[in-house]
């Protein structure tokens, strides 16, 4: 038959091949397959069961009904009381927030018949107008992260399977016909609002009945759909005004929001308007995924949530230095936002919506002016040199890549930023060229009477002497290295058994990125006193510091600390100042819960897992071989680390006690950090409450070295101690839990 059930000639012989596949069945043995020509087990797997409902999409296609035939069998009506029109209004807001969180336009907002039929809806001022403001508002939000492109096919779908989000209001009333969705929907509050007058003056009193809280409830949804929906509008405009308006529009639908939580109970009961089958016939021929309608109260505090995080994406206009976009973005990743609401904050900061009026360009975007400015250099269209132009524009490019991928969800985050080493690799060669420049070297020495030369004990290989240009790339780099290892304990990517080689190779860049963050300005600050990173070389296990030192690391710090004082802005060097001091503050951490892990292991109270296909050397290359192209951060090799670890001689006790030292110094780092921050007016209220919970667990931990050493003071052994790793309080750095294991008998 074909789709209008027409019977067909060549489809009027069936055969029954039953008895043939059971024949066959019978001759095979377990574990054997039939392979074809043509048609072998990659097929067999991708092969649509005829007739299953979860996997052959056209199942029944012909007979889905239609919305035309939806509506004649009356599932659709106009004459509505307030509490069914609020039930409606509800589920087709909690639709919206389904799609928002992954589900199809088919399968969500547009299972709702009054969407599909929007000409019908004139009848009902209040319904048309808020599927109107639901469509435009689609509109919106698709355009926002098709600009961006931040989301993938997990995180938003943006197929519109043809479906209409264009408005298309009833050409009947010209009112309606020719006002936008917000200006409809505010001639629906003005219907319901003389309605209600006139049944007042009509009842001879004012007094509050039922039906004013229901028509109240229903202002309520009318109102937040028009200023969620400017609010979108307002996010296209690539300029400040736009985005204080549509921090406004915002702050007014939060106020809404909390009005239609508190008449949600109006709403309550069966639906009228929907059905789940309604788009089956558009939809492509591969299986229907799984749909996850949110409830009302889920929908609800996912508005609450994006509008939070759209606020946030509006307090950009602040932000006129790199170092507080960066900042900025830290923050922003760490609250889960939403897929719009990242799409949303990509797209402000590129500026692929629209163009500001006078044509410039806005202070928060990470290009040319702003990089200039970070990197001490003078406006784009007087840089010294070509040489000096194509490594900003590099830069630009680099960082912009990395806003990006500050925008995608966290998992792709991590991969990004795995990618991105390749550009900043080849930002390196751009740096070593522009710091070797005559006219970058004039222009220093005629600025500040300050030529950048390699230091002398350099002067053999000139190529690991860095200027100002590739000392910024190479603490940059090693900034996006640190995010990719420490994002993988937030994902629950290690075992306990890697997380000595994590902590070793993150000790490592804060190491670099406490040298070259210094090294980069060649500052003094206020006081005098040069800012004296730590050493960036690898660590020592055994109590005898300085044991498997690097070289390399040791003499790059000798040649930071000698460098030429240059005078720039204390604006460059407050940030520098937090940035060492912050570095400062994770090798501690890092040194620590790497030294406990080596003598918990050394006792036998961290379990060796089977590995039966990865040895340690394998493991070591999955984790950090895809940077051995690196030229710096120079990449540390299996042989640094094995040496590193090398504990022959050293007792458990003595790594502990090392151990409780780098604690001991975090929580001394941690409080200069909030003194410099404090004093350089850079501590937020959600920095104060990192520093707390950093704070604390380096308390926690010392205190569970403490009761290890005692324990090993009393029996001299530590394999009946069970040992805890709680992320809870920080996503990077654990807090070290101590339980004395039952002893079998």
């Amino acid at each position: 038959m074909d789709r209008s059930g027409q019977e067909r000639a060549d489809d009027n012989c069936w055969f029954d091949v039953q008895s043939i596949l059971q024949a066959a069945a019978s001759q095979l043995q377990p574990g054997e397959l039939l392979q074809a020509e043509h048609f072998n087990l990659f097929e067999a797997m991708s092969a649509v069961e005829v007739g299953d409902p979860k996997m052959d999409a056209g199942l029944d296609t012909a007979t889905a009904p239609t919305p035309d035939q939806l509506v004649e069998q009356g599932l659709a009506p106009l004459e509505l009381s307030h509490q069914q029109l609020i039930a409606i209004l509800d589920q087709s807001a909690a639709m919206q927030a389904s799609w928002h969180a992954g589900n199809s336009l088919a399968q969500s907002v547009f299972v709702c018949l009054y969407m599909l039929k929007p000409d019908r809806t004139a009848q009902n001022p209040a319904l048309s107008a808020y599927c109107e403001a639901i469509r435009a508002g689609c509109d919106a939000v698709r355009n926002i992260v098709l600009h961006a492109s931040v989301c993938e096919e997990e995180d938003f779908t943006t197929h519109t399977f043809g479906l209409p989000l264009q408005s298309s209001m009833s050409s009947k009333d010209s009112k309606l016909s020719k006002a936008k969705p917000h200006a409809a929907v505010s001639l629906a509050e003005d219907q319901l609002l003389a309605a209600r007058k006139a049944s007042h003056q009509h009842a001879g009193s004012s007094h509050a009945t039922s039906e004013d809280d229901e028509t109240t409830a229903i202002l309520a949804r009318l109102r937040f759909s028009k200023a969620l929906l400017q609010a979108m509008e307002q996010l296209h405009q690539w300029e400040a005004d736009g985005l204080i308006m549509a921090r406004k529009h915002i702050q007014r639908a939060q106020a809404e929001l909390e009005n239609v939580v508190q008449t949600a109970h109006f709403g309550v009961g069966p639906t009228v308007g929907f059905h789940p089958d309604v788009n089956r016939r558009l939809l492509g021929p591969l299986p229907p995924r799984p749909v996850q309608v949110l409830s009302n109260q889920e929908a609800w505090a996912y508005y609450a949530k994006l509008l939070k995080d759209l606020l946030v994406v509006c307090q950009l206009t602040s932000i006129q230095q790199w170092p507080q976009l960066q900042e900025f973005l830290h923050s922003f990743a760490k609250q889960n936002p939403g897929s719009v609401a990242r799409s949303a904050m990509h797209a402000v900061i590129t500026g692929k919506l629209s163009k500001t009026k006078g044509g410039g360009v806005p202070g928060w975007v990470p290009r040319a002016p702003m990089m200039c400015a970070h990197l001490c250099l003078p406006p784009p269209n007087q840089l010294p040199g070509p040489e000096v132009r194509q490594f900003v524009d590099q830069v630009c490019i680099a960082v912009q890549g990395w806003c990006l991928a500050m925008c995608v969800n966290r998992s792709r985050q991590r991969r990004r930023h795995r990618r991105a080493m390749e550009d900043w690799n080849n930002l390196l060669e751009h740096a070593l060229i522009a710091d070797a420049s005559p006219q970058f070297q004039d222009w220093l020495h005629h600025r500040s009477s300050w030529q950048w030369q390699p230091p002398p004990e350099q002067a053999d290989h000139p190529e690991e002497a860095l200027g100002p240009c590739a000392a910024w790339v190479e603490k940059g780099c090693a900034a996006v290295l640190l995010q990719h290892f420490l994002l993988g304990f937030e994902l629950d990517l290690y075992q306990p058994k890697e997380f000595c080689m994590i902590y070793w190779y993150c000790d490592y860049l804060h190491g670099t990125v406490a040298v070259t963050a210094p090294q980069f300005l060649n500052v003094q600050p206020q006081s005098g006193a040069p800012i004296s990173p730590s050493k960036g070389g690898l660590p020592a296990l055994s109590a005898k510091s300085g044991k498997h030192a690097s070289k390399r690391s040791s003499t790059k710090g000798k040649a930071a600390s000698k460098a030429a004082p240059q005078a720039f802005d204390t604006g460059h060097l407050k940030y520098t100042v937090q940035e060492v001091h912050k570095a400062q503050v994770g090798r501690q951490m890092c040194q620590g819960l790497m030294r406990v892990a080596t003598g918990l292991m050394a006792c036998g109270s961290i379990p060796n897992p089977d590995m039966p296909f990865n040895s340690e050397t394998t493991r070591y290359e999955q984790r950090f071989g895809s940077f051995a192209f690196m030229q710096r951060p120079m990449p540390l090799l299996y042989d640094q680390y094995t040496a590193a670890m090398d504990v022959t001689g050293v007792q458990a006790s003595d790594l502990l006690e090392s151990a409780l030292a780098n604690f001991t110094a975090a929580r001394h780092g941690i409080a200069t950090l909030a003194q410099s921050s404090t004093q350089s007016q850079l501590l937020t209220e959600e920095k104060l409450q990192e520093l707390k919970a950093l704070d604390r667990i380096a308390v926690q931990n010392a205190l569970a070295v403490n009761v290890l050493l005692k324990t090993m003071q009393q029996d001299g052994r530590l394999q009946h101690i069970k040992i805890s790793w709680d992320f809870s309080h920080h996503g990077c750095y654990p807090s070290i839990g101590v339980k004395h294991a039952p002893v079998a008998t």
